[in-house]
């Protein structure tokens, strides 16, 4: 039915389509079954002290207890703090740039599987040791007390 010289053709066209669409299409677009987390804290600053308004939200948003948020961002900055009303009063200022950096850095540690980079997973106490469970991929890895 078809000759060689139009299979070569239709073969051509296909791969110059495909092509056209690939280079149209974003480069940084997700894999099928990502989720990308939209991560802003929420500072209020007065004289003396940081509040992280946002912070239960936060903690939900990442599947995490705010008190473990809290701890590790407290111990990260070497200041002191308390937690009420699922808000985080840090005594000190902090700017905004570097809470976000303190959150990413939270999330790559403890929230993104190491072996998937997904999302879905969660902190689970064994013994003296915690592990991070990935729900999606099943891996388990240690990861540090806070």
């Amino acid at each position: 039915m078809f000759g060689v010289s139009n299979r070569l053709a239709s073969k051509e066209y296909y791969l110059m389509l495909l092509d056209n669409v690939l280079s149209k299409t974003s480069k940084h677009s997700s894999a099928a079954g990502d989720r990308v987390i939209e991560i802003r804290p929420s500072l209020v600053s007065d004289a003396k002290n940081t509040i992280f308004a946002n912070l239960g939200q936060l903690s939900k948003t990442l599947n995490r207890e705010p008190a473990h948020l809290a701890r590790f961002i407290l111990k990260e900055t070497g200041r002191a703090g308390t937690i009420s009303d699922d808000k985080l009063t840090i005594q000190g200022k902090i700017a905004y740039d570097e809470m976000k950096k303190l959150i990413d850095l939270y999330v790559k540690e403890f929230v993104r599987c190491p072996v998937c980079n997904g999302i879905d997973t969660r902190i689970v106490s064994e013994k003296r040791f915690r592990f991070l469970v990935c729900d999606a991929c099943g891996a388990k890895n240690p990861v540090r007390r806070v």
